[in-house]
C-alpha cells in the first residue's frame, strides 16, 4: 500500500487536552484551554476568523510549536503518545502538514529533490524514483521532476508541497488553506486525490475559510471564535446553513451570497488607459511563458486576471511592476505597486509600526514624524490591525500579513495597484474590508489589476476580466462564466 495501514484500534487518533499557546511568556494566549479529538480515518474542517489561532494550532499538532516558537501548555497525544515527546523522524511518519505558503516548507531547489528529501528523512525502502513519480501523478504534476521550484507558479508549488506532505505516509495530514493558490480545475483534481486517500484510511484536519469545497470530504466542522475558543463543535456539513447567524457574527464565509451586494465600478473614460501592452513577451528566468500579448487596462477600475496555474499571471504582474524585463511594448500611465502572493517577501522591518512608517517615509511625504505616526495608526485601524503595532510582521496570521502588505502599497501612493491573490487566507469580514478599501480608492482614481482564482469575486467586482491561457490573453467575460459553471463548489 502507498500509505500507512489504518489500525482497527477504536481509540482516538488525536487527543488535545487543555491546550494553550502564546508566542512569549508575557504575551496574551493565541488560544487557551482547547479540547479536541479526531478519530482514525476521520476528517474535520477547522474554521475561524483571521488571527484566531488556526494555523498556530496546526503547527502545535505537527510538533513545530513550541520547538521553534512559543510557549505551549497542555497535552497533544497521537495514538496515545505525546507529540511533544516524539523524535522528529517518528512524528513525521505519523503527522504531516501542508503550509499555507509552500515556499515556507521547501528545503531543496528542484521538484524531485524536494520529494526525495522527505522520503530520505523517513528512510523509505522502496524505489525512490518510482515513488516520486507516483506522488507527482497524484497531484497532477507528471513529468515535472527536474523543474526548478523557484520558477514555478504559486499553485504549482502548492501541489509540489502536497506531494511532499504525502511522501511520509503519515496517518494524519494537516492542510492549512490547501486551495489558496490553486485554480478551480486543480482544486478538483487535488480534492479527488484527497478522497482516495481518505478511502485508504487517512485522517485530515483542514484549516480553511471556505466550507463549500469540503462538504463531501469532512465529517464535521469546528469553529473557533476571535479569541481562539471553540464557538461550535461538530457541525455536520449538511447543517451549515442552519448556523448562518453564527458565521455572520464571526465574519466567516458560509457561501457567496454576500457578493450579491457588490457590482463593478465603471472605468473612468476621461483618462487614458493605465497600461498599454503591444506584442509583449513574458520571461520567467530564461523560459518564455507568453508571447505577443497585446492588451489595455482601463484607468480607475478593477481588472481581474484569471486562468490556470502556471500560465504566467504572476509573471505578468511582476513584469508590470518592473521585476522582470519583457520584450515588446509596455507603457504605464502611473506608478505601479505590487502586493506579492506571499506577503512575507514584502516586509522590510521586524516591527509592524516600523514597516508602515518606512513605507510612508519612502513615499516622499513632507509631513512631520508625529503626523506620519498618526496616519500610520489610522491605517492600521482601518485595515483591522489595531493592537499589532509592536508585533513582528512574521507573528501575524496569513490574513493579517496580507492586509499589512496591501496597506504598505496603498500608503506608498501607488496609482496602479497589482494584487496577486489578495483575498486568500482572508475571512469574509476581512475580504469585505479589503473590497471597501479598494473600491473607495478606485473611485478616487486608483487602478487595480488583480490575479485571482476566486471566480465569484472576480465576477462581482471586475469592470474587465482577462482570461490567460497558453495561447495568450482574451479580454472577455465568457471564459469566466464557463469556469464558474465548471467549478460549482467555489461558485455557490
Amino acid at each position: 500500500m502507498l500509505w500507512a495501514e489504518v489500525m482497527t484500534d477504536p481509540a482516538p487518533l488525536l487527543e488535545i487536552e487543555d491546550l494553550s499557546f502564546r508566542y512569549t511568556k508575557k504575551s496574551e494566549p493565541v488560544f487557551s484551554n482547547l479540547h479536541l479529538t479526531l478519530n482514525r480515518g476521520e476528517s474535520a474542517l477547522l474554521m475561524g476568523p483571521s488571527g484566531s489561532g488556526k494555523s498556530s494550532l496546526a503547527y502545535c499538532i505537527a510538533g513545530l510549536y513550541p520547538r521553534y516558537a512559543g510557549v505551549l501548555e497542555g497535552q497533544i497525544q497521537f495514538a496515545g503518545e505525546s507529540v511533544q515527546q516524539m523524535p522528529s523522524s517518528q512524528r513525521a511518519q505519523h503527522i504531516s502538514i501542508l503550509f499555507q505558503n509552500p515556499d515556507d516548507q521547501f528545503c531543496m531547489d528542484r521538484v524531485d529533490r524536494e520529494i526525495l528529501f522527505a522520503l530520505e528523512n523517513i528512510n523509505y525502502q522502496g524505489d525512490l524514483a518510482q515513488r516520486v513519480e507516483e506522488l507527482l501523478e497524484w497531484v497532477g504534476l507528471e513529468g515535472l521532476q527536474d523543474q526548478s521550484l523557484h520558477h514555478l507558479s504559486g499553485g504549482t508549488k502548492q501541489k509540489v508541497a502536497l506531494a511532499t506532505a504525502l511522501a511520509t505516509g503519515a496517518q494524519l495530514l494537516i492542510l492549512d488553506e490547501p486551495f489558496a493558490n490553486l485554480d478551480p480545475e486543480s482544486c478538483e483534481l487535488v480534492l479527488e486525490s484527497l478522497k482516495k486517500l481518505q478511502r485508504r484510511g487517512l485522517a485530515f484536519l483542514i484549516v480553511d475559510h471556505k466550507p463549500n469545497w469540503w462538504k463531501d470530504l469532512v465529517q464535521r466542522v469546528l469553529v473557533l471564535d476571535a479569541k481562539g475558543q471553540i464557538a461550535k463543535d461538530s457541525i455536520l456539513p449538511d447543517q451549515l446553513p442552519q448556523h448562518r447567524d453564527l458565521f455572520q457574527s464571526l465574519g466567516l464565509y458560509l457561501d457567496d451570497q454576500w457578493l450579491q451586494e457588490y457590482s463593478p465600478l465603471k472605468p473612468n473614460s476621461d483618462l487614458p488607459p493605465a497600461i498599454v501592452a503591444e506584442n509583449l513577451t513574458l520571461y520567467r528566468g530564461n523560459r518564455v511563458l507568453q508571447e505577443n500579448l497585446s492588451f489595455q487596462i482601463p484607468s480607475g477600475a478593477i481588472t481581474s486576471l484569471i486562468g490556470k496555474n502556471g500560465v504566467g499571471k504572476t509573471t505578468l504582474l511582476e513584469t508590470i511592476a518592473g521585476i522582470h524585463k519583457p520584450k515588446g511594448g509596455l507603457v504605464l500611465s502611473g506608478k505601479p505597486g505590487l502586493v506579492f502572493q506571499n506577503p512575507r517577501f514584502q516586509f522590510i522591518k521586524l516591527n509592524v509600526m516600523e514597516d508602515v512608517m518606512a513605507t510612508l517615509e519612502a513615499s516622499g511625504s513632507q509631513e512631520s514624524e508625529s503626523s506620519l505616526l498618526a496616519r500610520a495608526l489610522m491605517l492600521l485601524d482601518e485595515f483591522g490591525l489595531k493592537g499589532s503595532e509592536n508585533l513582528s510582521p512574521y507573528q501575524l496570521s496569513q490574513g493579517q500579513q496580507r492586509r499589512l502588505a496591501l496597506l504598505s502599497m496603498l500608503a506608498g501612493n501607488a496609482s496602479i495597484l497589482l494584487l496577486d491573490e489578495p483575498t486568500y487566507a482572508q475571512d469574509e469580514k476581512s475580504t469585505r474590508t479589503i473590497l471597501r478599501l479598494l473600491q473607495d480608492r478606485v473611485k478616487s482614481g486608483l487602478t487595480v489589476i488583480m490575479a485571482t482564482h476566486d471566480l465569484s469575486l472576480a465576477h462581482a467586482i471586475s469592470s474587465k476580466v482577462l482570461w490567460m491561457d497558453k495561447e495568450g490573453l482574451t479580454p472577455t467575460m465568457e471564459h469566466l462564466e464557463i469556469q464558474m459553471k465548471e467549478a460549482c463548489p467555489c461558485a455557490d
